[in-house]
């Protein structure tokens, strides 16, 4: 709730302080004394647009300044701290500072626990804090997902269950889902790779191809090529190592003489090393002899075996530049793709089983869907009821008010149901949505009688509201309904209410009247609190615009019966 409420060079005020308790707060003043300036000091600490022209004449900048108290443990604490600013706990309250700054000229500023933050926090978390219900505009239950969220929070903890039991389904099914469709994605790719990889493991398994095959090819054709070229110089390297012919001094005879003339050399060492020396010269010349006449032997022109090289040679050719790539590199390349193609496993077995688990998700998400929208009509129901008993007592007479909670046609993290008030001002009138039937003083008091209902469900019970005007176009009884509804409000919240009526600002626990002073050059206006007999002579004021002792006494009364009625 709001402590305090401190204003500086905003329209007429000059500088203002208003001190806020719980309960009901009626602020009041003569018409043009500045009590919309009062409502827009609140609604700029909202996060309301700044306009300039609101800066008092002569100033550089307007200021609202607004002290809030909220519970150690509530949700607004972690999420100021989350922005950077700071709060100050005494006994399991947490009070916060929560300003705006309207330069003449430029920007506007924005702080809460004294740090700078974006209108657009501004408004997130003060708004949290503080409802506004006014003539043009009303900031809660506007949108039919406020609506829907004021409908599960009178819903209480029934609600609260099959709405934690949607979230589940809901985030079950989306999760499923986003499987399916990932697994599409990358289907699409697979099928894609599958062809590219069957497409080159066919081709080369067609050829088959062996590492090192071609080189080896090469090298055997270049053989058979040269057959007869091949045969002559082996078979000539042969004679010339064994022949039989003495005159051609083959090498193998010349050794066998010279190891003849070593034997009569004598036996000393060195004769003896150089005769082993020719021993073993003379086994390597006879093998190699031997294996030069063996290669000569098999050195035979073979056509069909070079014609089939020719052939073969010409496939493995034709692999790779269909491929691009060097054989070797194929054979590799085939390898990797058998692999994939086995990792790609059964695409239409995956596709089926995650198509079973989206199905059966959104079974349960359905079955969800409907026990929440169940138990969001047996709500629905009862706050109608709730709201439609206060509304003959605040002027509403034959008003009718509903909810309609119907399938929506796309599930959400809230459920699958869209709610919608609804409201038909008069007898034979068509239901309608509440913002298109009721005018701004119907749409204040439907609201009044909702938040009326809804209080006595609320878990929260430091809010505040803000009514302006609430009690426009009504007086005599229903005025009196109305200030009873306020105070049966305030017995759960904090209400701040703008009014002209006496019978409504009798019920307050607390009057504060805007008085407005005329100087030479300019008017300012300054917010007093009033008890007492200055409360008896501010209504009766209100009541007859004088304080004759006959209004004195009826605003007396007035007030005697506001504290008998509360």
């Amino acid at each position: 709730m709001i402590e305090q409420l401190r204003i500086s060079n905003l329209g007429v005020i000059e500088s203002a302080e208003l001190e806020l308790g719980s309960g009901l707060t009626a602020l009041t003043g003569e018409t043009g004394a500045g009590k919309t300036m009062a409502v827009t000091s609140l609604e700029l600490l909202l996060g309301a647009k700044a306009d300039p022209s609101k800066v008092r004449r002569g100033a550089k900048s307007a200021g609202v300044e607004g002290i809030f108290s909220v519970p150690e443990n509530s949700d607004i604490v972690a999420r100021i701290v989350d922005a950077g600013g700071d709060v100050e706990v005494e006994d399991s309250t947490a009070s916060v500072i929560i300003s705006r700054h309207v330069p003449a000229s430029g920007r506007s500023r924005s702080f809460i626990g004294g740090r700078s933050v974006p209108t657009g926090i501004l408004a997130d978390i003060a708004g949290s804090l503080v409802t506004v219900h006014g003539q043009t505009d009303q900031l809660r239950l506007a949108t039919p997902a406020q609506q829907r969220a004021a409908l599960d929070e009178f819903g209480g903890g029934r609600v609260a269950e099959e709405l934690a039991r949607w979230s589940e389904t809901w985030q079950s099914y989306n999760e499923a889902q986003r499987q399916l469709e990932q697994f599409e994605t990358q289907a699409q790719d697979a099928a894609r790779a599958r062809l590219a990889y069957e497409a080159l493991v066919a081709k080369v398994d067609e050829v088959n191809p062996r590492p090192g095959e071609e080189a080896a090819l090469k090298q055997e054709a270049l053989v058979l090529e040269n057959v007869d070229q091949r045969f002559s110089g082996l078979s000539g390297a042969a004679a010339s190592l064994s022949g039989s012919d003495v005159e051609d001094h083959p090498a193998l005879a010349a050794v066998a003489a010279a190891r003849g003339h070593l034997e009569g050399a004598g036996a000393s060492d060195d004769v003896q090393e150089l005769a082993g020396r020719l021993d073993a010269v003379e086994a390597d010349l006879s093998d190699i002899a031997n294996e030069l006449a063996d290669l000569a032997a098999h050195s035979e022109a073979d056509p069909e075996r070079l014609s089939n090289i020719y052939s073969r040679r010409q496939q493995l050719q034709g692999l790779r530049k269909t491929l691009g790539m060097d054989l070797d590199q194929a054979i590799e390349e085939a390898d990797q793709a058998r692999a994939a193609l086995e990792d790609l496993g059964d695409l239409e077995g995956t596709r089926g089983r995650l198509s079973e688990e989206v199905a059966a998700s959104r079974a349960h998400m359905d079955s969800a869907g409907r026990d929440l929208r169940a138990v969001r009509t047996r709500a629905a129901r009862k706050l109608e009821a709730a709201v439609s008993k206060e509304l003959p007592q605040l002027a509403l007479p034959d008003a009718t008010f509903a909810i309609s909670v119907e399938e929506s046609s796309t599930p959400a993290a809230h459920g699958m149901d869209s709610v919608e008030f609804q409201l038909a001002s008069h007898r034979g009138a068509p239901l309608a949505a509440l913002g298109k039937s009721a005018s701004g003083g119907e749409l204040s008091r439907i609201m009044l009688a909702v938040e009326v209902s809804l209080a006595a469900q609320a878990s929260d019970k430091h809010h505040t509201f803000l009514f302006d005007e609430i009690d426009a176009g009504v007086g005599g009884r229903a005025a009196l309904a109305v200030g009873h509804r306020l105070a049966a409000l305030a017995a759960t919240s904090q209400v701040i209410v703008v009014t002209h009526l006496a019978q409504v600002a009798a019920y307050a626990s607390t009057q504060a009247v805007v008085v407005k002073e005329s100087r030479q050059k300019s008017a300012i206006t300054h917010v007093v609190s009033v008890m007492g007999d200055e409360r008896i002579s501010e209504l009766a004021r209100m009541l007859a615009g004088t304080d004759s002792p006959t209004a004195r006494a009826h605003a007396a009364e007035l007030l005697s019966s506001a504290d008998v009625a509360r």
